[in-house]
């Protein structure tokens, strides 16, 4: 029920701001244990799902959320997205049955967390994204490698704040 749980993220915040931001914050969430489960690998900005693109698609095509492009330059184009007043109705119908409700149980723990990612500053989300991709297991490696990031982006202190972010979620994918 993927398609479900996606919209219930989505429609526990006002907007989500980029297609990048949720890639990234639904790959945290899962590495925390968020039962989503779309599959990844490491792209130009970090881990991308395309199973989780063909999901954001779904939603929209069955106005069940609403992206609304925002031309940031000649030939980028950035995507809000947000629950339409469709997509409340049929999630509250939904989770009127035992099946909806076992399935809101589920999702119910990631909401705090997808809502504190959704405010996290998107340079961040998308170096700790990436941090938790490649760095399973050992974070004192992680710190020591990240060294050469900080290195070549000088970003104030982010890929810091990345790694913190990053240990956040640092279940099982």
């Amino acid at each position: 029920m993927k398609d479900y749980w996606l919209a219930k993220l989505i429609s526990s915040v006002d907007e989500v701001d980029s297609r990048k931001r949720l890639q990234k914050s639904i790959y945290l969430l899962q590495r925390a244990g968020c039962p989503l489960k779309c599959d990844y690998l490491l792209h130009y900005y970090g881990p991308y799902s395309f199973e989780l693109a063909g999901l954001i698609d779904q939603l929209d095509a069955a106005h069940i959320i609403e992206e609304t492009p925002e031309q940031l330059g000649t030939s980028v184009v950035r995507y809000r997205s947000k629950i339409t007043k469709k997509g409340n109705q049929v999630l509250n119908s939904f989770e009127k049955s035992p099946e909806g409700q076992q399935f809101q149980g589920a999702i119910a723990p990631f909401i705090p967390q997808f809502k504190k990612l959704n405010q996290e500053d998107a340079w961040v989300l998308e170096l700790a994204a990436t941090v938790a991709y490649y760095f399973d297991g050992s974070w004192k490696d992680a710190q020591t490698q990240t060294a050469g990031f900080k290195r070549i982006h000088i970003r104030d202190n982010k890929l810091l704040l990345a790694v913190k972010l990053a240990k956040g979620f640092a279940g099982t994918q």
